[in-house]
């Protein structure tokens, strides 16, 4: 182990690890007419769904008995003419309360229609025309095949034997544990690896926990971060001078495995909380301007390290005061949200999206050059551009136009930002609706003149 980052396993990890964007995201549309389905098929797929026809309500049991599980979308319309259907959905829901997830898309928005969607056991209720804005928003509150990220603890601790038990105790109820036996070395493995929370024995060669502890409050970055001591240190006045001088808690040894999982998962869980609505933008949920460029300073000196290259890329709406003063603010709002959940599902797990502000996007493309980037980010414009926008009884489309800058090219954040906002213009100026990287647009510019 050596004071280094050691065995980052976990008995749940494999699950964890399948991403958002790569996990399974069906939908079988029951009743649903010809060309709504058409429709309803094409706007899902946008979003990395694949929607589905089922045929009858046995099409659903005979799947449910296999043990899959199923989100189904029931057109009520389809009561009036086959009045049985009803009561063999909700026995369905009854049998199968957690494998079956049913959503019913109504032609009527009234109380009474409510109120038996609900008795025929449905999660959530649509009215039509269908606003595939607020229908993603119902699928991806509805899903339950959603990974959360293990959590991953630090134990710091010399005694082999310690470290190995607490380990086992973590990784087996499925978090990820990394190991520092060398206090001196904690630092450089935080900035790398970056856990949820550590756990610290008290006495160490070299440096003491309250010591470290200290030494680690000193940087912001890791004041709000969860420090648990583990120590066989009875004494309370000692206890209290190491949670005085920063640790969160101190738990005597031998400690209670039930007692210590269930005080991590919680703290953890409050930590993560915390830290996403400090570094997320309240409206799409992604990073927000200043966490975004921090994100790119930090990945930028690691692809430097290890020569990857990375291409930033901005985004900006086209039109979009347009939208706002056309169809309202609310809607411009959720335009926004659309584009934000559409750069998150088309993109890769490893891609790395902002709220630059405004209307502008930041996405961080790791391993990409421009070449690739622009190929990724030309996709998504595609899908984007496609996507059926709803405002009361009216249908729009939006649109937007993206820079692309690239390391090694620019080996700066700095830099990198400011060629992408500088070929993000261009690419608005050419027309809009394009992507443009700045290779692109300083070749045409030194052409020009």
């Amino acid at each position: 182990q050596n004071g280094q980052v050691a065995s980052r396993t976990s008995a749940g990890a494999g699950k964890a690890s399948v991403s958002y964007s790569e996990s399974e995201k069906k939908l079988y549309l029951y009743g649903f007419p010809d060309k709504l389905q058409g429709e309803t098929v094409n706007q899902v797929g946008f979003y990395g769904y694949q929607a589905e026809e089922v045929n009858s309500s046995q099409d659903i049991e005979t799947s449910l008995e296999q043990g899959n599980y199923r989100l189904v979308f029931v057109y009520m319309p389809l009561f009036r003419s086959s009045p049985k259907e009803e009561q063999r959905l909700i026995e369905l829901k009854h049998r199968h309360p957690e494998q079956l997830t049913l959503v019913y898309v109504s032609d009527e928005d009234t109380f009474a229609q409510r109120l038996r969607a609900i008795r025929a056991g449905g999660e959530a209720f649509l009215v039509m025309p269908l606003d595939f804005g607020w229908l993603i928003d119902k699928l991806d509150a509805l899903r339950r095949d959603i990974p959360e990220e293990p959590y991953h603890i630090l134990i710091v601790d010399d005694d082999q034997e310690q470290v190995a038990y607490y380990a086992m105790l973590l990784q087996q109820a499925g978090m990820i544990t990394s190991v520092a036996s060398d206090p001196l070395k904690v630092l450089s493995i935080l900035v790398e690896s970056k856990p949820d929370m550590i756990l610290m024995d008290l006495y160490m060669p070299g440096c003491s926990g309250t010591e470290l502890v200290r030494l680690l409050r000193q940087h912001e970055v890791f004041i709000t971060m969860p420090i648990i001591f583990l120590s066989y240190e009875s004494d309370p006045e000692v206890r209290m001078e190491a949670v005085r001088n920063g640790g969160d808690d101190f738990f005597t040894k031998p400690v209670d495995p039930q007692y210590l999982i269930s005080v991590v998962k919680v703290r953890v869980a409050r930590t993560r909380s915390m830290r996403f609505f400090m570094e997320r933008d309240s409206l799409t949920g992604l990073l927000n301007h200043s966490n975004l460029k921090e994100q790119l300073a930090r990945e930028l000196h690691r692809a430097g390290r290890i020569g990857m290259p990375i291409s930033f890329a901005m985004i900006d709406t086209d039109l979009f005061k347009r939208v706002n003063d056309t169809y309202g603010h609310l809607t411009g709002d959720r335009v926004l949200k659309s584009l934000a959940r559409l750069l998150q599902d088309r993109l890769r797990r490893s891609d790395i999206v902002g709220r630059y502000g405004g209307e502008e996007f930041g996405v961080i493309l790791l391993n990409a050059n421009s070449k690739n980037a622009k190929r990724i980010m030309d996709e998504v414009r595609k899908s984007f551009a496609q996507v059926v926008h709803k405002a009361k009884d009216r249908e729009f489309y939006v649109t937007f136009s993206c820079g692309i800058a690239s390391y090694p090219e620019f080996d700066t954040a700095e830099k990198l930002s400011h060629a992408a906002d500088e070929a993000m213009y261009a690419a608005k100026e050419a027309g809009r609706n394009r992507v443009l990287t700045a290779a692109e647009y300083r070749t045409a510019d030194t052409a020009g003149e």
